[in-house]
């Protein structure tokens, strides 16, 4: 539908993000339909290649590639670095660090990530508007109150003092107690 379109030569790539060397087919031969594709596996690609781009969204892929003679840390400042540069406001910068965030979990780098652009990124980031640290707090904040209800004789009021929650929140987390009770 494409070639037809816009009546251009249609390529097909299949891009490959995993760490480990790729063993998928990249050939496809059946009675009715024949493909043939080139295969790009990020992680034979030098990430130098992304840091030389001048968009901040090409940047980020560099954490998916080979960090060749870099250690993570290293090769992670120069990607954090690079999209400082090349992002323009701070929305793009804090849309972009997201990107890397979250990519960086595909390389098991979100630790390394997280020691090395606490300053860098929380200019930029705001943690309480972070969808996960969100999640995670909510999360602590059940547990905690769940706690004091399970095993406190305190009153809501108190407990939502002590939580720094509201009293709807912990009478909340009492119905639920309660009916999971019965």
């Amino acid at each position: 539908m494409l070639e037809r379109r816009y009546a251009l030569p249609v390529e097909q790539y299949l891009i490959y993000l995993g760490t480990t060397k790729p063993q998928m087919a990249t050939r496809l031969n059946s009675t009715r339909m024949k493909f043939d594709f080139p295969l790009i596996s990020f992680a034979e690609l030098d990430y130098n290649l992304f840091l030389r781009s001048t968009r901040p969204e090409e940047v980020v892929l560099g954490v998916l590639a080979n960090f060749k003679d870099d250690n993570p840390e290293k090769a992670l400042q120069k990607i954090v670095q690079r999209i400082e540069v090349t992002a323009t406001g701070s929305f793009s910068l804090e849309k972009h660090f997201r990107q890397l965030r979250v990519l960086a979990q595909l390389r098991k780098l979100e630790k390394k990530l997280k020691d090395l652009t606490m300053d860098s990124i929380s200019k930029f980031v705001s943690q309480e508007r972070d969808v996960a640290y969100m999640v995670a707090q909510e999360k602590e904040q059940i547990k905690f109150v769940t706690n004091l209800l399970s095993k406190s004789d305190f009153s809501a009021d108190k407990i939502a003092d002590i939580a720094g929650v509201s009293i709807d929140f912990v009478k909340a987390m009492q119905q639920k107690l309660s009916s999971g009770n019965q």
